[in-house]
């Protein structure tokens, strides 16, 4: 799943659901303001910071300014400073939400647990619990909590789009597509403009990273006529004229994006693409704008952009010292599959391919049959001198999706 992909999707809040997209970021932003000014009036007052923060996480997520994160870990730290956990679930909830959206998961799952010992018998604990034991890399743990969720609750999008997550991890991929079509047949059934985006890009996607580019259009034409200003459309359409060469409306997607959120991995997606195509000089100008970004999230004090800076380090500014290093502090935040993998490339970059070869190995541990992951075990492989095995992974690769070789973004 893409990085609005699956931790960062959130439960919603109920809003009136015939909103368009202007009036739907326009309701957002006088809730915001109204609450903004409640809570300087009483700065007590947790119910209003709650509803805050969840506000602040839709808006996040819908215009991809993280701005509006960083001020909802302010705002949900000061709910629970107000009023305890154990008067204040909403505020508990909250806080989970925001450390996995910033990536420290192993704080996020242990408030889930304690959410689940104050409100047991209801199905967000355990829906919160799954989504940071994913990225902890403990998929039998996240499959128990989510077959906990469902028996709690109704099938619908949220469960239908877990299931596919966990099924993608675990290679089983027709299943991942059939859950994520049973995902936005519960959202075309739902008149929630924000989750039917959110469906549409998230099965656009599966049909992007099997090749299908065709079914993707589709899906992210649909997505971008109901949102044309939505980030996640934008940069996902972006990629797919990346790949299908139609660079220049590529680049055009990818910056107009990357100004409106200024999130570093957005001026990557850029730089990279103007690399692939040949550009040096637009290149570096945009990678320089990432590497800023990425460097002034570290002196926040953030880790969500570690595992995008091994990425960086390994494939877009080569220093397979600072990629080995960045890959290894992201191990330490979680154990997923894309963290070993990003330690396996960046072990080979640096040369050393029989560590790069045990970590592939651990990446590929679930079954993952993702492309790129692939790509990067056969290279590992035939470097190391395991051509058989290498030859095995690319035929494989190229089975899952025939145009892995084609432009694609670091997720």
């Amino acid at each position: 799943m893409p990085r609005v992909t699956f931790h960062a999707f959130l439960v919603l809040l109920s809003v009136t659901s015939c909103f368009g997209a202007d009036e739907l970021k326009e309701g957002l932003d006088r809730g915001v303001s109204f609450l903004e000014t409640r809570l300087a009036g009483d700065p007590d007052d947790f119910f209003a910071a709650n509803q805050l923060a969840n506000r602040l996480l839709r808006r996040t997520r819908w215009t991809g300014r993280l701005d509006d994160l960083r001020r909802a870990d302010e705002i949900t730290t000061l709910s629970l400073k107000a009023a305890p956990p154990s008067m204040n679930a909403g505020g508990l909830a909250g806080r989970a939400r925001v450390l996995s959206a910033l990536h420290r998961f192993g704080e996020a799952a242990d408030l889930a647990r304690q959410l689940k010992a104050l409100t047991p018998g209801k199905p967000l604990p355990p829906q919160l619990l799954g989504d940071a034991l994913i990225e902890l890399g403990d998929l039998d743990g996240a499959q128990r909590a989510f077959d906990e969720m469902l028996a709690l609750s109704e099938s619908g999008v949220a469960t239908e789009a877990r299931f596919a997550h966990l099924a993608w991890l675990r290679g089983k991929l027709d299943d991942d597509a059939q859950h994520l079509d049973d995902a936005l047949t519960f959202a075309r059934a739902d008149s929630d403009r924000e989750t039917l985006v959110w469906a549409l890009v998230q099965r656009g996607e599966h049909a992007f990273r099997r090749g299908d580019h065709a079914t993707a259009e589709k899906l992210y034409v649909e997505a971008q006529t109901l949102a044309p200003e939505n980030w996640a459309v934008l940069e996902h359409l972006a990629e797919l004229r990346g790949a299908q060469g139609r660079d220049v409306e590529a680049a055009q997607l990818f910056e107009q994006t990357a100004k409106a959120t200024d999130r570093p991995e957005l001026w990557q997606a850029l730089g990279d693409l103007h690399a692939f195509y040949k550009r040096p000089a637009e290149a570096k100008t945009a990678h320089d704008r990432a590497l800023a970004g990425y460097r002034a999230s570290l002196d926040r004090g953030e880790v969500l952009y570690v595992h995008h800076l091994a990425g960086f380090y390994s494939d877009s500014q080569e220093d397979a010292v600072q990629a080995v290093a960045f890959a290894r502090r992201d191990l330490e935040l979680r154990q997923s599959g894309a963290a070993w993998d990003a330690l396996a490339w960046a072990l080979y970059r640096q040369g050393d391919f029989p560590a790069a070869a045990e970590a592939s190995a651990k990446a590929l541990a679930t079954g993952l049959d993702d492309p790129h992951v692939l790509y990067h075990a056969a290279t590992i492989r035939l470097s190391a001198g395991a051509v058989k095995e290498g030859q095995a992974l690319l035929r494989r690769c190229a089975e899952v999706n025939p145009h892995f070789a084609a432009f694609h973004i670091h997720r």
